[in-house]
Order: structure tokens, then C-alpha cells, then sequence
């Protein structure tokens, strides 16, 4: 099976799932749900296998699987990584790095990289460098690594 977009995640993948079943509400559009444990790992690849458009998925779950040749990322066009300080902060940078250079993962020029966060601390973002194209665009709402006004911190 090949992808067209594949979306990691570390923590809330089943919420990211349940909204992008929502978009893709009475359209062709199909998602797929791959995260750790060994309870649901049947039915995953089952559903794995009917086929997907959009990918929500664990890093390590989805090297699991496409090492196991479940699928393929050849024709993944967009790649979202979403809460990356955070992906990056708990040690996934590995496996980040695993499946961009997979060789069935488009290169950088083939693909868009997104990545996703509400903080970008400074060696975040130089560590992002290595997964986004090199005319990236950094749109900051606020100061970046700094708590909304709103919030009032204890």
C-alpha cells in the first residue's frame, strides 16, 4: 500500500484520527490509525491494508510496519509532524531521522514537511533544518517559546 500523507505523532494520535475521519466525512478521503501496543495491532494492519489517503501514526509503530513491508511511503506527498519539540524532546529524533531516509520515503524536493508545535525553542528549530526544505517557512503567532497572556501559570 502506498500513502499520500502520513501524519506523526506521539501523544493524542486517536484524537488527530477521529478529526481527520470528520474532514474526510462523505468524501473518498480514508484515514488510518497506527499507534504502540500489541492489543489493537491486528486490526490496524487490517485496516492498514483496505487502504488510507491520510496516515495518522506513532514513529515507531509506523518503522514497525513499514520494515515489516506493510506499506510504503513512495507516494507520500506531505508529511506532518505534529508537536515536534515535543517528538524531539522525548528522544524521537532517531526515528524521525529512520523514516526520512527510508528508501521509500520521497526526498525532501518530492515532499512537503510540516512541522507542528507550540513551542519552537532555538535548537529545535536548527534541528528542524534537517527535515524541511532549505526555503522553509517560519510563521510565529506570538513569541515563540513564551505562555499566552491569557493563561495564568501556577
Amino acid at each position: 500500500m502506498v500513502l499520500g500523507r502520513s501524519t506523526l505523532q506521539p501523544c493524542h494520535t486517536m484524537a488527530i484520527y477521529n478529526e481527520s475521519r470528520k474532514f474526510g466525512y462523505r468524501t473518498p478521503i480514508t484515514s488510518a490509525l497506527l499507534y504502540g501496543g500489541r492489543e489493537n495491532y491486528r486490526d490496524q494492519i487490517n485496516k492498514l491494508r483496505l487502504g488510507c489517503h491520510i496516515l495518522i501514526a506513532t514513529p515507531g509503530r509506523l518503522i514497525d510496519v513499514m520494515e515489516q513491508e506493510y506499506i510504503g511511503l513512495k507516494g507520500c506527498r506531505y508529511l506532518v509532524l505534529d508537536e515536534a519539540d515535543r517528538m524531539l524532546d522525548m528522544g524521537f529524533e532517531p526515528q524521525i531521522r529512520q523514516i526520512v531516509d527510508m528508501s521509500t520515503m520521497p526526498r525532501r524536493g518530492d515532499r512537503v514537511t510540516a512541522m507542528f508545535s507550540a513551542t519552537f525553542p532555538k535548537e529545535i528549530q536548527i534541528l528542524a533544518q534537517d527535515f524541511l526544505m532549505p526555503n522553509y517557512v517560519f510563521l510565529a503567532v506570538g513569541r515563540v517559546g513564551s505562555t499566552s497572556e491569557n493563561i495564568m501559570q501556577k
